[in-house]
């Protein structure tokens, strides 16, 4: 008898413990703590797969006078591609200069298109560099709210998917050898687009600058859980760190959802 009684206060203790509001809250926080396990392993060595690159050489830097935005890239995978076979280049977020975009056609020859919809620049900006006043626009991140406090808000009607501006470039078919996204916040709902749909097979290397603040792209829980699944999808696609630098931010935008502080609290961002 006591055992029966005993299964039977389980059982009605479970059945009210199971109800969608009760368990909706619960469901919640596990998917958001395996989502701060997903982001901080990024920065925890030998924690998120690494690569290395095609000549086994350590990637490298573009020197341009904004240094806190040089970010490195394996230059073999760009130098071994036959001179019938230019390389080409997607650079998303360049906030009025292109001497990066131009460097990389002057080292490498690549046809180079930059974006950026808070920039008036001519269309053929630079030899080599073609220049559109659009942006990117991912899954799940209203990237027209998303913006730093040091610019205006975005103009929706200037954001495109990846897939609506290869169509419009009349790129469709080719590999993009670069992508480099400072698109200030779109990152995530567009390398969650990309990976997760399979379409990071368009790509051959990823130069992203990664934000974790409130108003540049990780401002709800929801964010949080999108930025874990783009990173979750990368790895399933086979995506490994290269190289990964640390940079900072200025005052007005250093402000943090509490669970990205759990992330970017962790031992890389100390160490630099």
């Amino acid at each position: 008898m006591s055992m029966m009684k005993n299964m039977e206060s389980g059982y009605f203790n479970n059945l009210r413990s199971h109800t969608p509001e009760a368990v909706a809250p619960r469901n919640l926080r596990l998917r958001l703590s395996h989502a701060v396990s997903t982001l901080r392993c990024l920065t925890i060595p030998k924690c998120y797969p690494t690569v290395r690159c095609l000549d086994d050489k350590a990637p490298m830097q573009i020197p341009i006078r904004r240094e806190w935005e040089q970010q490195a890239f394996c230059v073999s995978d760009l130098t071994e591609k036959s001179s019938d076979d230019k390389c080409l280049i997607y650079s998303f977020g360049i906030n009025g200069s292109t001497e990066w975009e131009e460097k990389m056609h002057e080292e490498f020859g690549c046809e180079v298109f930059a974006f950026d919809p808070t920039s008036k620049l001519p269309r053929d900006v630079a030899p080599g560099v073609t220049f559109h006043e659009i942006g990117l626009q991912g899954d799940e991140v209203d990237v027209s709210k998303t913006h730093s406090h040091q610019y205006d808000a975005l103009d929706a009607s200037k954001l495109l998917t990846l897939g609506e501006i290869i169509d419009q470039m009349g790129h469709t078919g080719r590999k993009i050898d670069v992508l480099r996204l400072d698109c200030e916040g779109c990152e995530w709902g567009v390398l969650k687009q990309l990976a997760c749909s399979g379409e990071s097979e368009l790509v051959e290397q990823l130069m992203v600058e990664m934000h974790f603040q409130k108003n540049l792209g990780l401002s709800t829980d929801e964010d949080i859980l999108t930025a874990a699944d783009a990173i979750a999808c990368l790895e399933r696609e086979h995506w490994g760190v290269a190289s990964m630098e640390v940079s900072g931010c200025g005052p007005a935008d250093a402000q943090y959802h509490e669970l990205a502080l759990k992330i970017i609290r962790g031992p890389f961002f100390y160490s630099m």
